[in-house]
């Protein structure tokens, strides 16, 4: 296992994003990165990174900006094992997929939060993105859904 349990989260993310952007570039694409600790430039497209580093516990989405302004895609970044996994997706069916979820366990407790009802942040587990397991040609696709 990775071991990852003296990095703060800022650390975690810096550590996923050059995993992720080391990954691209493997997969021939031209990688830069950018910005906020979350991003890449993958062949001149913004592409959102999202770290995992403790089993049991999903990723967490914004539930109202599920992935970042402009994004083409999203790389989901496990880093729970002895070396990182990666599960590509498209931002257009991440933000679907996270708005869907959310509204449908929502209606299932009421419409509101039990605990936290002002909180903005979602999970998202690897059972719902494991169709997109290191599909690296998403980031060569204009439109994958």
């Amino acid at each position: 296992m990775m071991q990852l349990g003296h990095l703060n989260t800022h650390q975690v993310h810096q550590v996923a994003r050059f995993y992720a952007a080391a990954a691209a570039a493997s997969q021939g694409r031209q990688v830069e990165v950018v910005g906020a600790r979350t991003r890449l430039l993958v062949d001149g497209r913004t592409v959102q990174v999202l770290s995992w580093r403790q089993a049991g516990s999903p990723w967490q989405a914004n539930v109202n900006a599920p992935t970042v302004d402009g994004a083409h895609a999203v790389i989901f970044v496990d880093l729970t094992g002895d070396a990182p996994d990666y599960f590509v997706a498209p931002a257009s069916w991440v933000e679907h997929d996270v708005r869907t979820h959310h509204a449908a366990w929502l209606a299932s407790v009421g419409g509101t939060r039990p605990r936290n009802p002002t909180s903005d942040h979602t999970a998202i587990p690897v059972e719902r993105i494991q169709r997109w397991q290191r599909r690296w040609d998403v980031l060569a696709n204009e439109q994958s859904d």
